[in-house]
């Protein structure tokens, strides 16, 4: 809920109407210093469209929601609720106001912008309330008319505003007082609530001049210390003892003030109209500009501020308030107190994957008393493992070695170091160090912490997985589930999904592959207040694009990629951006065309050779290879097949999700093929195959039997070919395959038909029935739809999905039942000849039925 306030709010018609107007927008940004009302008019927009029967809601944001863990549940918490089984894109909500976004960091707001715009559904409207945003630029979103700014000038009070707000603090005065008011203040709203507050003191000087002011900031210290000195002595020192505290309750200010009179003081201070502003029922906090100028030139008694942090942390970590502890502990520098207090917070930060937030409060205590912590410094560990530092990972996970070899030091230590090194080096694109590292360290690890011997159990079985040790893998799966279950970490548990399902994926298990990954979402459930659906996938998210586009499910791809889009501030492993950005690629060229996938995967290689490990460098290089084939651009196949060097390429050892069916030599071959080196791709595939085969990669065989059958066939050999593309029709079959076909362009279409119309009777039934589902959805769509065919409702409920909007986001725009909205989509696919969403807003786009000219 908005803030409540002390007083009457003063409507201001202009700043409404300019509210009003921005409606048309996705987002309104009221930026501007302190003071100058944007709280205020939001609230006062909040309560209008709340009585004009909206769905609103309020977020005021803190320092601790720098973190993307923490923000992105304080907008489940606004938007969902408290229901912990939706998502954030599923939200009735359809207005959302933000306050006091300045207390985001850039990570955090470019975060929060990526999930409004990517995100949350598109009929939701945002208010953002700011000082600043700290460097990140919207020049963008305005350039797309999706946001506007409103900023001081027009939140400054006029001089029309000025005399109104003055008769409405029963402040009556003479037309050139007035002017003066508003000349000195500059219309600045904060400046004039104080200049009522402590004008009997002011006036009273005018006949000797006002003080010398330079600028606004001289204007608020005079002013604020003139309404302090304005209040009585008992008032003046609650004030003073007070004022250090972000945020106080009636208990907290007797705590720190050692009396039982703070609920009458409080009640007065309200009833005098001082800037205090409740929070909920029971808490309270001051106008910025009102305490920092107490807090700057006055101390309190008793000890002065250090004493008022300390007793206020005491208070706090006795009511299950520890975040707020350990900041007045840090205020207080009462260093060991905040380490106690940091070190319950700690685990509960790291199993809440917070890690941003549990590396900015370790950072405020000094090395040498965080190594004198075990408890502290092995939650700091894991979060570094997780964050962009990796040179302090590495300089923690090097005192961690040095102590797990001392004889007597605490175990943490070691179970730390052999969980974590692994993960290090697998995050840093060292594979082989990793691999090697989990399979040294698993026999220590019997005796560790659940916690950290679930990591390396995870660590163990992905290594197997990746080896194609099958039977290990399942056995190391199933001890891992066993341990992450005791342990009681979700996360772990969200990596275990991701490796049953990769190794259903890769033995051709598709549908099974996504049921289990379907398992994150219930792991979802069952955690959503504490974490955010995001880091549930951060390895499978990964997988979940590939499987999904595999299986041509192209409308769940887009939604799953736009989601991925809006979780910028979340930190992935290579693997799983590696597979985002092709998928993203390839999402691309089914919308704007090959061409402009092209040119997105050069942008993005540009970007990646600056900061990205090398194997994300080479998915996008990969990526970008086939498409030149595809294109048929031959000098372009010519310089890629000269710096990609099939010859030399020798089956890889290990096999991750992101390469199973893109990488470990599949793009070296195709280039081979493509440039008419048929005897280099004929060395080359024959030995990634029975590798395949031998580690039980069904998919991964299908794709090189497509690529074989290619070779085969431009080398004369065609009976061969057919043979090849047999067999992996047959497993396309059983896997539900469409884009290992569908991706090697107009050359295995071609062969395809060759088989269908010389040699069906070399499939199965279920082959052949798969291979005119692969030709089908190959076929392209010609001619103009039926525009006739399509009424003016399903041409109305077409452009709402060619916005992007979801099933219930259309239902909701329409008063439809989301069941009706899939009757008409089925209707309109049959009457254009598609079978998903992208198909059909594409074709109705390019056939023009979106436009308004189009007739009934």
């Amino acid at each position: 809920m908005p803030p409540a306030t002390a007083c009457r709010l003063m409507p201001r018609a202009e700043v409404m109407a300019g509210l009003e107007a921005a409606r048309r927008h996705r987002i309104l940004l009221l930026r501007a210093p302190a003071g100058y009302g944007k709280t205020s008019m939001l609230r006062l927009f909040h309560s209008r469209l709340a009585e004009q029967g909206a769905r609103v809601a309020w977020l005021t944001f803190d320092s601790a929601d720098r973190d993307p863990a923490r923000l992105l549940l304080s907008l489940r918490a606004a938007l969902l609720d408290g229901d912990e089984q939706s998502v954030l894109r599923t939200t009735h909500i359809t207005h959302l106001f933000l306050d006091d976004v300045e207390r985001l960091d850039e990570t955090a707001i470019r975060l929060l912008l990526s999930v409004i715009g990517e995100v949350l559904p598109a009929p939701l409207q945002v208010y953002l309330g700011s000082r600043s945003l700290h460097q990140v630029s919207v020049a963008n979103l305005k350039a797309k008319h999706l946001l506007l700014e409103m900023n001081l000038e027009n939140l400054r009070f006029d001089e029309t505003e000025t005399e109104a707000y003055l008769r409405q603090a029963d402040l009556f005065l003479a037309d050139e007082e007035v002017r003066w008011l508003h000349q000195v203040t500059e219309g600045w709203p904060a400046a004039i609530e104080l200049l009522v507050l402590a004008w009997k003191r002011i006036q009273g000087s005018i006949a000797q001049g006002l003080p010398d002011l330079h600028g606004l900031n001289d204007l608020s210290e005079y002013l604020a210390e003139e309404v302090l000195r304005a209040q009585p002595d008992d008032v003046q020192a609650f004030l003073i003892s007070t004022a250090p505290l972000q945020s106080f309750c009636v208990e907290l200010a007797d705590a720190v003030r050692g009396s039982d009179d703070s609920a009458r003081l409080i009640a007065r201070i309200r009833l005098s109209g001082l800037p205090i502003q409740p929070i909920g029922a029971h808490w309270f906090r001051y106008h910025p500009l009102f305490s920092g100028h107490i807090v700057r030139h006055h101390q309190p008694p008793r000890g002065g501020a250090a004493s008022i942090y300390t007793r206020a942390a005491v208070w706090l970590a006795g009511h299950e308030r520890s975040l707020e502890a350990y900041d007045c502990y840090i205020k207080a520098g009462e260093l060991e107190r905040a380490a106690d207090v940091l070190e319950s917070l700690a685990e509960l930060l790291r199993a809440r994957g917070q890690f941003p937030s549990l590396l900015r409060y370790c950072a405020q205590l000094p090395e040498a008393l965080l190594r004198q912590r075990p408890r502290i410094s092995r939650c700091l560990l894991v979060g570094l493992t997780y964050s962009p530092q990796r040179g302090e990972a590495q300089r923690w996970m090097d005192y961690f070695r040095q102590q797990a070899a001392t004889p007597g030091s605490d175990p943490a230590y070691g179970d730390g170091l052999r969980a974590f090194e692994p993960v290090q080096a697998f995050l840093a694109g060292d594979v082989a160090s990793s691999v090697g590292l989990a399979e040294r360290y698993w026999p220590a690890q019997q005796q560790a912490h659940p916690y950290e011997r679930g990591v390396l159990a995870t660590s163990m079985a992905y290594s197997y997985l990746v080896q194609g040790a099958l039977s290990q893998a399942v056995q190391m799966l199933i001890e891992a589930r066993r341990i992450c279950s005791d342990s009681g970490s979700a996360t772990t548990m969200s990596v275990v999904i991701f490796l049953q399902a990769y190794l259903d994926a890769m033995q051709g298990r598709l549908d099974t592959a996504l049921e289990h990954l379907g398992m994150l979402e219930q792991l979802h459930q069952q955690h959503g207040a504490t974490i955010p659906p995001a880091l549930m996938y951060t390895f499978g998210g990964g997988l979940l694009v590939l499987l999904l586009y595999e299986r041509n499910r192209i409308d769940d791809l887009a939604g799953q990629v736009k989601l991925a889009r809006g979780m910028a501030g979340i930190v992935l492993p290579w693997d799983t951006s590696s597979s985002l950005l092709v998928a993203q690629a390839r999402l691309t060229a089914l919308q704007g065309g090959l061409p402009s996938a092209k040119r997105w995967l050069e942008s993005e290689i540009m970007k990646a050779r600056r900061h990205a490990p090398p194997q994300v460098r080479s998915a996008l290089e990969n990526e970008l290879s086939r498409l030149v084939v595809v294109l048929d651009q031959r000098p372009a196949i010519a310089g890629y097949a000269a710096q990609m060097h099939a010859d030399a390429v020798a089956p890889s050892p290990w096999i991750f999700s992101s390469q199973e069916v893109d990488g470990a030599g599949i793009a070296q071959a195709r280039l081979a093929i493509a440039s008419g080196q048929q005897e280099q791709a004929l060395l080359l595939l024959p030995r990634l195959l029975d590798q395949a085969l031998a580690m039980g990669r069904y998919w991964r065989a299908a794709k090189l039997r497509t690529l074989l059958a290619l070779a085969l066939e431009r080398s004369g050999q065609s009976g061969a070919a057919l043979a090849q593309l047999v067999r992996a029709l047959e497993q396309g079959a059983q896997s539900g395959l469409f884009r290992t076909f569908l991706d090697e362009g107009d050359a295995l279409l071609d062969l395809l038909r060759k088989l269908q119309g010389q040699a069906p009777q070399l499939l199965s039934a279920a082959a052949r029935a798969h291979l005119s589902a692969v030709l089908a959805a190959a076929a392209p769509q010609t001619g103009r739809p039926p525009a006739a065919a399509l009424t003016a409702a399903e041409r109305g409920l077409l452009k709402l999905v060619a916005q992007g909007q979801s099933n219930r986001q259309v239902a909701l725009n329409l008063g439809l039942s989301i069941n009706t909205v899939k009757w008409h989509l089925a209707q309109i696919f049959a009457k254009l000849g598609v079978a998903n969403r992208l198909q059909a807003a594409n074709l109705a786009r390019q056939a023009g039925l979106l436009s308004e000219s189009v007739p009934p």
